[in-house]
Parts: structure tokens; sequence; C-alpha cells
């Protein structure tokens, strides 16, 4: 497992398995035909982190989009696949994890990215509790 607060979590990662993913979705107000297009196609992400800056760039349905922060700054992220609709967040690490608090409108969401030697656990929590898992494979 990587270990303390100097793992890097730099590389690209290759969706491998999800659970709830569609239910998430629903919970946090995406229409039907994106969830469907979020939920099935092949999915990669690629993390540039430079000291406490970061990049996702999330690539789904031949489409990017980038997400970018610091560390306990406020940032703003669009979600393009969602009409433009955009959360206002903050991120911290512990360890081998980086915590995302978003809030769009009334919904707020909770991204827990966790980073081991296999790849990345990604755990979502969304209104009313409503939760899902997705692992990603380090790509070499």
């Amino acid at each position: 497992m990587a270990s303390g607060a100097f793992a890097d979590f730099s590389g690209t990662y290759e969706l491998d398995s999800s659970e709830g993913y569609d239910k998430y979705l629903e919970a946090i107000g995406v229409d039907a035909a994106t969830q469907e297009k979020l939920a099935s196609d092949p999915q990669t992400v690629k993390i540039l982190q430079e000291g406490d800056h970061y990049t996702f760039r999330s690539t789904v349905a031949a489409k990017a989009f980038v997400t970018q922060f610091t560390l306990g700054q406020e940032y703003v992220e669009t979600f393009e696949y969602d009409n433009g609709r955009q959360a206002k967040g903050i991120a911290r690490r512990d360890g081998n994890r980086i915590i995302l608090q978003r809030k769009a409108g009334d919904s707020e969401i909770r991204v827990v990215y966790e980073l081991d030697d296999e790849g990345l656990t990604v755990n979502l929590t969304g209104p009313d509790a409503v939760t899902a898992k997705r692992l990603y494979r380090r790509r070499p």
C-alpha cells in the first residue's frame, strides 16, 4: 500500500469495476440518458499531482472532463456532461486519501480517492447517503 502523506497520485487509471454508480448518478440528479453513457462506457482517469495542486482528467465516451484543485482552497467544478451544472468544493489530504466535499445546489457530495499498490478506489456519497464504489487499476 502507498504510505503516508508523500504518496504520489500521479498516473493513469482504468475503470475495473463499479458498484451502485447508476443509483448514485440518479441521486445527484443526472438525467437518464447521461447516466447510461457514464455508467456503461469505459473510463480512464489521469491524475497529475504537483505539490498540493491536482489535475484529474476523466475520459468517458470519447470526452474529457478536467477537475483542478489545490488542497485546502475552494474550487468550482463544472459538470459539462450534466448541462454545465456547477459545484463548489474543497479538498483535503489524509495520507493516501484525497477527500473532496462538494456542494451543488442543495446536494452535498463526498468523494474519497484512496491510493494503494493496485490502483485507486473511489467512494462516492451523495444525497440521502446513496453510495457508490469504483475501482480503477493503475495502467503501466
